[in-house]
């Protein structure tokens, strides 16, 4: 747990021993430097260095002593501060980009400047996100994208999806590959309003960027955690046109071959409705076969004949050592629910020595269910939770 919350407060902008201190005295109430120290595994010298950072900035108090203890301030309190630090540095940013655009232009200039390919590593995901920021803002014509799932979640929190958004107002041809799930569906959402998002189970592990065929960032080394203040994460920038053109006619296969994104979201938003239908479902279920003695278990496999596993949406455990596998069949509208509980009942072949039940929704016809019933398996109409509950409870009752 204490990891996740790391993650989390890196995205609010805490590094990864700010969050370690904070969390820590959060947990043990006030404490010195020393066991501060000792606790978080860091030098003395650098725990006072954290902690009067955390002073300055309201995250942590201190009460006089000796030694001086610290204590950890609320999570709501610190939280509203450190969204408050952000702000002001988007707002200070803001301020001084027309003036710095100013300046800028009276530089002197190599005439041999613009002839010159240019080679820049880049070390931690802030500074890698501020340069696909602004390739975002530079493009004229076209911008590429393959991003990971963090990328996704932080281009929607951080305003990498406003730049891809402004772009694709001034013209830019916009693309993105990134893996559409339950996690990232909001803000690929947000993405497929102005750019053309595919989806590829592939670009987990990758990150690409071509503006323009002029311009490239590409990961050397990346760490796919969550937060904004991760300094393993390496990319190279480029501004090399070969280089661009080589990265960009790979982009195109990989983008060809990846699945559209409008149909991906509709599936992932279907499956979690899915989801969400089934666990209400099984909830009552659950709720009637523990009322009856029996031990419910969801989700849950049983081992067949042949030895393998077959996944149930539930596992019913009945007080005289009995076992029933519960699945459940939802057809949307034109597909048929014959087939799918067909599918479902043909596990119980190899099934020895467990009963079965298939709840279906619409209610299955009275083919599919004599086939189900000749293969051993009950089906029942999933219509009414409360109906369908009775239903399992009074099939299972006999089983042995």
């Amino acid at each position: 747990m204490d990891e996740r919350l790391v993650e989390l407060l890196g995205v609010y902008g805490l590094t990864e021993r700010e969050a370690r201190i904070f969390i820590f005295l959060t947990k043990n109430g006030s404490c010195g430097a020393g066991e501060l120290a000792r606790a978080v595994d860091i030098r003395r010298m650098e725990a006072y260095r954290l902690l009067k950072r955390l002073l300055d900035r309201g995250i942590v108090v201190s009460t006089a002593g000796k030694p001086i203890k610290y204590q950890a301030e609320s999570l709501e309190g610190v939280l509203s501060l450190l969204a408050d630090e952000q702000r002001g540095y988007v707002r200070r940013m803001d301020e001084a980009k027309p003036e710095l655009a100013a300046l800028w232009k009276q530089l002197p200039r190599s005439p041999q400047e613009s002839f010159e390919q240019r080679f820049r590593i880049i070390q931690g995901r802030e500074q890698i996100y501020n340069t696909m920021s602004k390739m975002a803002e530079q493009a004229a014509t076209a911008l590429s994208m393959v991003l990971t799932k963090n990328d996704v979640i932080q281009a929607h929190v951080l305003g990498i999806g406003d730049k891809v958004a402004e772009a694709a107002k001034r013209g830019v041809r916009v693309q993105v590959i990134a893996p559409i799930d339950p996690a990232t569906l909001e803000a690929a959402e947000g993405l497929a309003k102005t750019a053309d998002v595919r989806h590829s189970d592939d670009a987990p592990r990758s990150r690409l960027v071509v503006a323009d065929g002029s311009q490239t960032l590409v990961s050397l080394v990346l760490d796919d955690s969550k937060g904004l203040k991760n300094d393993r994460d390496i990319a190279i920038w480029t501004d090399s046109r070969d280089y661009a053109e080589t990265m960009g006619g790979l982009y195109r296969v990989s983008f060809a071959k990846a699945e559209e994104g409008t149909g991906r979201i509709a599936q992932v938003k279907g499956q979690a409705k899915f989801e969400e239908k089934v666990a209400s479902l099984l909830g009552v279920v659950r709720t009637a076969m523990t009322e009856a003695g029996w031990k419910f278990e969801a989700p849950g496999a049983l081992r067949s004949g042949s030895g393998a596993d077959f996944e149930f949406a539930a596992v019913l455990h009945g007080p005289q050592k009995q076992k029933v596998g519960v699945d459940v069949v939802f057809a949307p509208r034109g597909a048929s629910v014959a087939e799918r509980v067909t599918a479902a009942a043909l596990k119980k072949l190899d099934l020895k020595d467990a009963g079965m039940v298939v709840i279906a929704s619409p209610a299955a016809d009275d083919q599919s269910k004599s086939l189900a019933n000749l293969l051993g398996v009950t089906v029942v109409d999933g219509t009414d939770a409360v109906d369908a509950a009775a239903a399992v409870r009074s099939s299972v009752a006999g089983a042995g």
